[in-house]
Parts: C-alpha cells; sequence; structure tokens
C-alpha cells in the first residue's frame, strides 16, 4: 500500500492526520476551558470542516482517489477562513486592549496557526505526484 509513494503522499496524509487530531483537540479544549458558555471562537463549523477534511484527506490518500487533495483542501480552508474570521475578535480585544468581545486569545492564536499549517501542506500537497 505505501510501495511507490512520492513526499507528495506523505505530506497529505500526515496532514489530514494532523487535521483529526487537531479538530479533536479543537473541540475537548474548547469545551474543556468553557466555564457557563462556550468561548465565542469556537464553531461547529471549523469543527466539522477540519474534521471532515482530515478524514477525507486520510481516506482518500489510502484509497488512491486522483480527487480528493481537492476536496480536502476546501475542507481545510474553509475550517481556516471560519477560524480566521472567529479570530479577529479577541485580536480586536488586544489590540485595543478594551475587553469588549471576548475569547480566548492565545487559545485562538494558537489553533489559528495550527489550522494554517495543516491547509498549507494540503494545498502544497495537492500539487506533488503522489506515486
Amino acid at each position: 500500500m505505501l510501495k511507490n509513494k512520492t513526499i507528495g503522499f506523505y505530506i497529505a496524509f500526515f496532514s489530514g492526520a494532523a487535521a483529526v487530531v487537531a479538530s479533536i483537540a479543537y473541540l475537548a479544549i474548547y469545551m474543556a476551558t468553557a466555564a457557563e458558555t462556550v468561548d465565542r471562537v469556537f464553531s461547529w463549523f471549523t469543527f466539522g470542516f477540519m474534521l471532515a477534511g482530515g478524514l477525507i484527506a486520510t481516506a482518500g490518500e489510502l484509497t488512491r482517489m486522483k480527487w480528493i487533495p481537492l476536496a480536502s483542501c476546501a475542507c481545510f480552508s474553509l475550517a481556516l477562513a471560519n477560524h480566521a474570521v472567529e479570530f479577529a475578535y479577541p485580536l480586536a480585544d488586544v489590540l485595543t486592549k478594551v475587553p469588549f468581545f471576548g475569547g480566548n486569545y492565545p487559545l485562538a492564536l494558537t489553533f489559528t496557526i495550527i489550522f494554517g499549517v495543516i491547509a498549507l501542506a494540503s494545498v502544497t500537497a495537492a500539487f506533488m505526484k503522489h506515486e
């Protein structure tokens, strides 16, 4: 199954696996830090698309479907874009030094970087040969 695979396959496969782990960590950490309500930055849309993209990428690479990188890139991009929009609220609070919108800035920044790296790796792997 792993015979004759190139670096593009491994980047795509590991970005998919990292997306599954990151989306589960995203859900678990935000639910664990919720006192009365979940943090403003958490979004079920982000969680769903990141998890779906990770599962699509991982399964698609193992089944050798040629169009899978496009679907996983689309899912990762939608999840990253939505999280970036939600990240703007705590970022505005930090930049203006006025706690108005709320949100956990360090946690939001961490997941923005993680989701960005996963999306970038997936897009890079989409333009590479996989076998």
